[in-house]
């Protein structure tokens, strides 16, 4: 699962730059060509180029960018498809190693990887588990103002989990947003509601995942 962690991350980081390096590309295309392809992010960019065919009466410049421009497009959807490739695999794995994860609220087959790559059961205790993620909350405080921060230490990826499943939770689910307004209304910034919300996601996932021993 780490592997295909490692690998579904390189397709998406590298389709990402090919998406950009596009839109830059597109910018700086002959007119008549940008009219041709319209206007849009990357992924809309790509799907009409893929399409498009060369024309006759077409400037040498206008012929070289669209070669160009398609070429780009035709890589970056064959790593999107490669990802969805790689994303399927990780969900048939997280099914079986802890079946039921995925129907927690917010929790994506990628992130359930992250996590169970993490192995929390290997943590003594939950303290333990969200200083490794990153949820365990630190002093910060200066002068007068008494607060604190999330550590910026541990398992990135992890942490990345945890961010990923409360900023879901923050928009798609009424208990957590209930808890954050909650939060807010006891004097909390949102950002430091939010933080509270790591933690609390941290809590409640890693009784779910040592609760539910890894399928061999």
């Amino acid at each position: 699962m780490s592997v295909l962690l490692v690998a579904y991350r390189s397709c998406v980081e590298e389709r990402t730059r090919l998406l950009n390096q596009l839109q830059g590309l597109h910018v700086t295309a002959p007119a008549v060509l940008r009219e041709r392809i319209g206007y849009g992010n990357g992924a809309h960019l790509a799907g009409r180029l893929v399409r498009m065919r060369d024309r006759p009466d077409a400037s040498p410049d206008e012929g070289t960018m669209l070669i160009v421009l398609r070429d780009l497009a035709r890589r970056a959807r064959q790593l999107d498809d490669q990802a969805g490739r790689y994303r399927n695999e990780i969900t048939r794995l997280v099914r079986e190693q802890n079946p039921g994860l995925l129907d927690e609220p917010g929790v994506g087959p990628i992130s359930a990887a992250k996590l169970l790559v993490c192995d929390p059961a290997r943590f003594k205790s939950e303290a333990a588990f969200a200083r490794c993620n990153g949820t365990a909350p630190q002093p910060a405080s200066s002068g007068q103002t008494i607060r604190h921060r999330l550590s910026r230490s541990g398992d990135r990826q992890a942490n990345n989990a945890i961010h990923t499943i409360a900023m879901s939770r923050s928009i798609n689910h009424a208990e957590s947003r209930a808890y954050l307004e909650r939060r807010i209304s006891q004097g909390k910034t949102h950002r430091e509601a939010m933080r509270s919300l790591k933690r609390h996601v941290s809590r409640r996932l890693y009784r779910r995942l040592i609760d539910t021993p890894l399928t061999p």
